[in-house]
């Protein structure tokens, strides 16, 4: 028995080392084999000597057993008078209980021993702790390795503004600027291609009808016009060619605004073409940037003339139609009056004139005396994707 025990205290010191030098060692799975062999020898021999001392009590306690029962027998045969003593049976069963419990603690022992002499657990989680360790390090190494690509990738992408055949665009991240776009505070523009146009006086178009089928994909490639003005109908018509140029306009991405020619001669008039505007608004969803304009101009029919309506006149219609469309829009975008310098000037009253916001002066300068945003300074423009003339007004 000293023996064993002697034998299991070297089992536990070898482990115990095999333990600190995988700890210490970058490459334990070597030393942690050549352990292995020498623990399953040693636990080899320590269950062979539990097996011979496990034999041994059984062997003992076989002999006490016959032993006692010869002299129960004799004394059965001697003295059959005596009654057995209840606490010698007793004593007997517990000694019996004993014994046997001493063999199932052996056999625990051994089964115990089993199971330390090969620690895999402990060897697999040191190899996954390291590889896991290892894979952190190279996860970071990767992450930099990108972030440096990244960095290298942003500094060869476009940014600014850069000169190509012969003109200017400007970029942020690769990416051209077109329409109207804010550079440090201030309004820049660019036309439907990215071409730079400026801070101000840009070039706006306005069409109808009248330019018959426009070629819109190469006014947005070759132009250096900024927007468009369409021309929505007069009194409650739509224009021919207006679906069609808003489809094409939004398609394109061109900023755009649009105009109704007015025939009102009264505010009931006014609001009926207040009406009109607002239902094609909402047909068509447009989202007129460049502002709704409501053209008062001189005009004659049949049954009746501008000629017939006074300034006083010109202020209830301009007021009703602007005040019914801008509600209608919910103020989003900007309402005003398109009208000649001199009718501006000379028909129309103090209200509706304080609604002007686009001008026509078909001259080198515009001598309007009030303030203003666009003024239509030509009849006779020529642009691409266009046959013939169009008018051209500057955006301030």
């Amino acid at each position: 028995m000293k023996k064993i025990i002697t034998l299991f205290i070297i089992l536990i010191i070898t482990i115990l080392s095999d333990i600190i030098i995988i700890n210490v060692n970058s490459k334990p799975s070597i030393i942690v084999s050549k352990r292995l062999k020498q623990n399953k020898e040693i636990v080899k021999e320590i269950k062979e000597l539990y097996k011979n001392e496990v034999e041994s009590i059984n062997q003992e306690y076989t002999i006490d057993n016959e032993t006692q029962d010869i002299n129960n027998y004799e004394s059965k045969e001697v003295i059959s008078n005596v009654n057995i003593n209840e606490e010698e049976i007793k004593y007997l069963n517990n000694e019996k209980e004993i014994e046997s419990n001493k063999e199932a603690k052996i056999d625990d022992d051994i089964a115990k021993l089993a199971t330390i002499d090969e620690p895999k657990e402990e060897v697999e989680t040191t190899d996954e702790q390291e590889v896991e360790k290892i894979e952190e390090e190279k996860k970071e190494e990767v992450k930099e390795e990108v972030k440096e690509e990244v960095k290298e990738d942003i500094h060869l992408l476009k940014n600014g503004f850069i000169e190509e055949n012969n003109n200017t665009y400007y970029y942020e991240n690769d990416i051209k600027a077109i329409g109207l776009k804010v550079i440090n505070g201030v309004n820049n523009y660019f036309s439907p291609s990215g071409k730079y146009l400026g801070i101000s006086t840009v070039k706006v178009i306005d069409v109808s009808y009248y330019q018959k089928d426009i070629n819109w994909d190469l006014f947005a490639s070759d132009s250096d016009c900024y927007g468009v003005i369409l021309r929505l109908g007069y009194w409650t018509t739509i224009d021919k060619k207006f679906e069609r140029n808003i489809t094409e306009l939004k398609r394109l991405n061109i900023p755009y605004g649009i105009y109704l020619f007015s025939y009102a001669t009264s505010i009931e008039g006014a609001r009926r073409e207040a009406v009109f505007t607002n239902n094609m608004i909402d047909k068509y969803d447009i989202k007129p940037t460049l502002g709704i304009y409501y053209d008062l101009e001189s005009w004659k029919t049949s049954s009746s003339s501008s000629d017939n309506i006074s300034k006083n006149g010109y202020n209830y219609i301009a007021k009703g139609y602007i005040e019914s469309v801008s509600n209608h829009i919910n103020n989003s975008y900007e309402v005003g009056i398109y009208s000649g310098r001199w009718y501006a000037m000379n028909r129309l009253g103090k209200t509706a004139k304080s609604y002007v916001k686009w001008v026509a002066e078909y001259n080198n300068t515009l001598k309007y005396d009030g303030p203003y945003k666009m003024w239509q300074y030509t009849s006779k423009g020529n642009v691409p994707g266009i046959e013939g003339y169009v008018d051209i007004s500057y955006l301030y």
